[in-house]
């Protein structure tokens, strides 16, 4: 693996005695507050800081809480934490690789913390997983402190199965497509779509073009939403994108605890109606992986209410219907 130069990392095991650090650091716990919209965010306490980095691309920061666990944030978003960052990993997963059946390849374009790759190894026909990440940086640290979100994914040495690929996610999926390299699921675990984010140029319709180009026949995709209810242009924009691009985009909900409110995925195919699949096949499929009583949050029978959405929920998803 090849990790960019200029990042420098500071660990902080240590709370206390750390001269030059701010007061809130040598008391050894921080406030973390992410704002949602303006006015309204989720604050999360109590978190000693553990290490922090400044990459070339962005500021890395491992926190600790008593109640999340390890916490990973990039540039002040929280991507995940120990204590339920694998609500969003199996959503973003196993809805998409059941109803495929056999995926045997899979793409994580961004996925540094590990976990996304953790949930596509446990699939028993999986052979191939190439994690795409910008930062070298935020691999480095995860191997160090985030094990209990990859869960052994990312150890070195680890599962052959497993490579990472670094470098900008864009560039490197449009070598892939140019190459007639394809996956059977490509997981789109990124920083949110904003302009000036360093993934915002994968969510542009380029961007899902060139996702679309690297998906074997009978493929899909999945990626973040936001959440729909304070950001409900962002989810318009990206499933009117989406719908622009593939012929089934399945957007669904959860909660996940760290980030303060209902969360929006998509999961987008040509072939695979995912939003459509009973839920006696999912069953079926998740017993003969054995991974029916593994999953903490997915299985068969919630996976048709995954798409199921309240009326005010649902018609922020119908109006993103027109390309943008």
């Amino acid at each position: 693996m090849r990790e960019p130069d200029g990042g420098k990392t500071a660990i902080l095991a240590e709370a206390g005695g750390i001269p030059g650090t701010d007061p809130a650091l040598r008391r050894g716990t921080q406030a973390w507050t992410e704002w949602l919209i303006p006015g309204v965010g989720t604050t999360l306490g109590e978190i000693t800081l553990l290490a922090a980095a400044c990459s070339p691309y962005q500021q890395i920061e491992i926190g600790e809480s008593a109640h999340f666990g390890r916490i990973f944030r990039l540039d002040g978003r929280v991507m995940s934490t120990e204590a339920d960052a694998w609500i969003q990993h199996e959503l973003m997963v196993a809805p998409m690789a059941a109803t495929h059946g056999a995926p045997r390849s899979a793409l994580v374009v961004g996925g540094g913390d590990g976990g996304s790759a953790f949930e596509l190894l446990r699939i028993p026909t999986m052979r191939e997983v190439v994690v795409a990440e910008l930062d070298g940086e935020v691999v480095r640290l995860a191997r160090e402190w985030l094990r209990g979100i990859h869960q052994g994914a990312l150890d070195e040495p680890g599962d052959p199965r497993l490579s990472l690929a670094i470098g900008e996610g864009l560039g490197l999926m449009e070598a892939f497509a140019r190459a007639g390299r394809q996956f059977d699921l490509i997981v789109y675990d990124l920083t949110e779509a904003d302009d000036g984010s360093p993934a915002a140029a994968l969510f542009s319709p380029h961007g899902l073009q060139t996702a679309r180009r690297c998906l074997a026949p009978g493929g899909a995709m999945s990626l973040h939403l936001g959440p729909p209810l304070h950001r409900p242009e962002t989810a318009r924009r990206l499933l009117a994108r989406l719908r622009h691009v593939f012929r089934h985009v399945a957007p669904l909900t959860t909660f996940v605890p760290a980030y303060g409110a209902l969360w929006g995925i998509a999961l987008a195919s040509d072939a695979l109606d995912i939003a459509a699949q009973p839920a006696d096949k999912i069953a079926a499929r998740l017993q003969q992986w054995q991974l029916e009583h593994k999953l903490r949050a997915y299985h068969a029978y919630l996976h048709p209410a995954l798409f199921v959405h309240p009326r005010h929920v649902q018609a922020i998803f119908d109006s993103g219907s027109r390309p943008a």
